[in-house]
């Protein structure tokens, strides 16, 4: 993008300090390391870090200018900024961030698909754009920019060769989803389920249902909306909505619908009864029934974008997913390595654990499982009820770690795992040495817990 220094000023309602208005930034950063050269510095205020420290070094290190927040100016003094540098003094350089990409959102007029849900956006994100770019040139989400500050900056990105934008929404609290969907503007939305992510921060799925709906109610009448017509929210959901609904599943009465799905060595293979009464076969190189409903949505939205059976086909048997999702592969010592570490609730987790029972078979089935974070009041009855699960579901080995982790084997050792098949590890480094005292020939392994326990410390000594 390119923006002159009177345009963001007009833009953000700032005051230039500093430079000249005719002057210009080809790009922006958050991170003063990014400075390639004449770029804008947005210094947010993070968790631990305060952008402003940062400023000086992001003029020094390329960028053309940066925004200061009017409540740190007496922290600087300005004879010490880089000459020609444009300052631009603002309120809130979050608020001048989101609203500079909503400008720079308004000059094109692509169509724009939003996703959201409790589990499984980022992997139908990857899916969708995998399937569209088979004939459009797409923008996607990259990364984890899913939040009111990724989201902006991956709006900045869309260039007038784009054609169509799938952009992932992610949230943590009501009226997240609804600001994200009011800056994209889509006309589009996914919503894969409603499940107990963030289920601490929001106290029941009915409240992370109406925080995941806002995405709906920001597309309106003239919105289409994809929705998991198995899952119940949903349904009720698709129902109220004002606009088009398209229902995808595995169960009777949804537009797309799988009959049905077996796991291989390549991934997963199901048939899809289409719309127009048609079944044809399709498989992708990920495991799981959750995997295959990632699929049907990214089928509906090439269907969607006139694209070919066969083509939706190639693009989804090639397709490949950002990492630490379901990610499967051999190691030299002859395991497989199922790696879904990048986070983890009750729901992915159980689904997680009849994935790994399909894949192994009659093989050696190992699950290595983290604590689940996020869950508040009901974080210990949730842990216990995965270990039940693992317990029901006959796993051959369970290997926990950490504090929560515990409670999942005690619940296994309730329900009935024999205990010398479980070991509730205190550490990465315990759970590894267990593991290493298997047979692992043949073996399938399952590495999963929520992002703040590094699993995949795990999962890459095992593939080491």
């Amino acid at each position: 993008m390119l923006f002159s220094v009177e345009e963001v000023v007009n833009v953000t309602g700032g005051k230039l300090l500093l430079g000249e208005p005719e002057g210009y930034f080809n790009g922006v950063i958050i991170d003063s390391r990014q400075a390639k050269g004449k770029e804008l510095f947005f210094p947010l205020q993070g968790e631990k870090e305060n952008g402003h420290r940062y400023v000086l070094n992001a003029l020094r290190n390329g960028a053309s200018g940066s925004l200061l927040e009017e409540r740190y100016l007496n922290a600087f003094n300005l004879e010490t900024f880089p000459e020609k540098k444009a300052v631009i003094v603002v309120n809130d350089s979050l608020r001048c961030l989101q609203e500079l990409a909503f400008y720079h959102r308004n000059k094109f007029s692509l169509p724009f698909i939003a996703v959201t849900g409790s589990n499984g956006k980022t992997t139908t994100k990857d899916l969708i754009s995998s399937v569209l770019s088979m004939r459009y040139n797409v923008l996607k989400t990259e990364g984890n920019l899913n939040n009111h500050i990724g989201l902006p900056l991956m709006l900045l990105n869309i260039k007038k060769e784009h054609r169509v934008a799938v952009v992932e929404m992610g949230m943590s609290a009501p009226g997240e989803i609804s600001l994200l969907a009011s800056l994209a503007k889509p006309s589009l939305g996914v919503i894969t389920n409603i499940g107990e992510a963030h289920l601490g921060l929001l106290g029941s799925r009915e409240n992370i249902a109406r925080a995941k709906g806002e995405l709906l109610d920001v597309m309106g009448a003239e919105g289409k909306a994809f929705l998991n017509g198995d899952d119940y929210y949903l349904r009720r959901m698709g129902k109220e909505f004002r606009g088009e609904t398209f229902y995808y599943g595995f169960h009777e009465g949804v537009d797309l619908r799988s009959l049905n799905s077996t796991g291989c060595e390549f991934g997963s293979r199901f048939t899809v009864l289409l719309p127009d009464g048609k079944v044809e076969d399709f498989q992708i190189p990920l495991l799981g029934g959750h995997n295959v409903y990632n699929a049907l949505a990214a089928i509906a939205l090439g269907l969607e974008f006139s694209l070919e059976i066969e083509e939706i086909k190639e693009r989804l048997s090639k397709s490949s997913v950002t990492g630490m999702r379901m990610e499967i592969k051999l190691s030299k010592r002859g395991c497989w390595v199922i790696n879904d570490s990048y986070n983890a609730n009750p729901t992915s987790m159980k689904v997680a654990l009849q994935s790994l029972k399909e894949a192994a078979g009659k093989e050696r089935a190992i699950a290595v499982l983290g604590d689940m974070l996020e869950l508040g009041a009901v974080e210990e009855q949730e842990h216990f009820k995965v270990g039940e699960y693992c317990a029901a579901l006959n796993i051959d080995y369970l290997i926990t770690v950490g504090n929560l982790g515990s409670v999942i084997a005690r619940g296994a050792r309730s329900a009935g795992l024999p205990s010398f098949r479980i070991i509730a590890a205190d550490s990465h480094r315990e759970a590894l040495d267990y593991l290493f005292s298997l047979p692992q020939k043949g073996s399938f392994i399952l590495i999963k817990g929520s992002r703040g326990m590094r699993m995949e410390i795990i999962a890459e000594e095992l593939l080491a």
